[in-house]
């Protein structure tokens, strides 16, 4: 089974499941008054990786701003990872303009600089007419040793087990380093399918870590059972969450740690 080891943190499907909160602020004020909480909540629960959503960021589109604030973050993170999102209006982000910059330039920016630790590009933006853009800006980032969590969001959906599994091998087999899928349910059968999935990477494509889970307060089972079905890591939020369903993250290191002792070790 692969491992990705980042900081002296192992990103492996199977083991207990890393914590990512997402980094959200309008301002850079903003920014680090959440950062300031997500380090004082990381002295009491762990937080293994912090996610720096920049659809949220105003200043986005300016390159020397979004360095300035990349290089403190990282700085004030340095024990933990960093991964970089910029997540499309089309798949859950905020709605920016992107006409100045567009979402692949900026992270072309951000690879190229080594401004984090791993970067997220949208499966479905490699797949269409940017697509060469995209599989440049993987061979780029293992230039650059910075990693590649490629992933998808259904907002409205659970795809069928065979489509999640075809997505999430799609991803791998276009060099991502992490594949990670996101959808919602609407009924408890959803959840079951998001697990089976999961659970079938686990055991016939474990060629790179997966990350899955089934959004809302429905599919919040799937975010604490990585575990046991194959997911690396997962969600929590301090304050502001960045998907519905996303658990306190205090809480859900306690019942990470109850899935890990009664139902892993015994």
């Amino acid at each position: 089974m692969r491992e990705l080891v980042i900081k002296d943190k192992v990103l492996c499907s199977g083991r207990k499941p890393l914590v990512c909160v997402p980094l959200m602020g309008h301002t850079n004020e903003q920014l680090m008054e959440h950062l300031d909480r997500i380090i004082q909540e990381s002295e009491r629960t762990s937080i293994d990786i912090v996610e720096f959503r920049g659809d949220f960021y105003d200043n986005l589109q300016k390159l020397e701003e979004l360095e300035i604030i990349l290089h403190k973050v990282r700085e004030l993170l340095s024990d933990k990872i960093l991964l970089f999102t910029i997540r499309s209006p089309r798949e859950g982000g905020e709605k920016v303009d992107y006409c100045s910059k567009s979402i692949e330039e900026i992270n072309e920016f951000v690879i190229d600089k080594a401004l984090a630790d791993m970067v997220d590009i949208e499966l479905f933006a490699v797949n269409d007419n940017c697509g060469k853009r995209g599989v440049d800006l993987i061979a780029l980032a293992k230039e650059r040793n910075v990693k590649i969590i490629m992933s998808n969001h259904d907002f409205e959906k659970t795809p069928a087990k065979e489509e999640i599994v075809s997505r999430l091998t799609k991803m791998q087999q276009l060099g991502a380093d992490v594949a990670k899928i996101a959808v919602m349910p609407n009924d408890e059968e959803d959840i079951i399918t998001l697990l089976q999935a999961t659970l079938e990477m686990l055991r016939n494509h474990n060629n790179t870590p997966i990350v899955t889970m089934s959004m809302g307060a429905k599919g919040a089972l799937s975010r604490v059972a990585g575990e046991i079905f194959g997911s690396a890591f997962t969600f929590g939020a301090v304050g502001e969450v960045s998907a519905p369903g996303q658990i306190p993250v205090d809480k859900l290191n306690d019942m990470l740690d109850s899935m890990h002792y009664y139902c892993v070790e015994g």
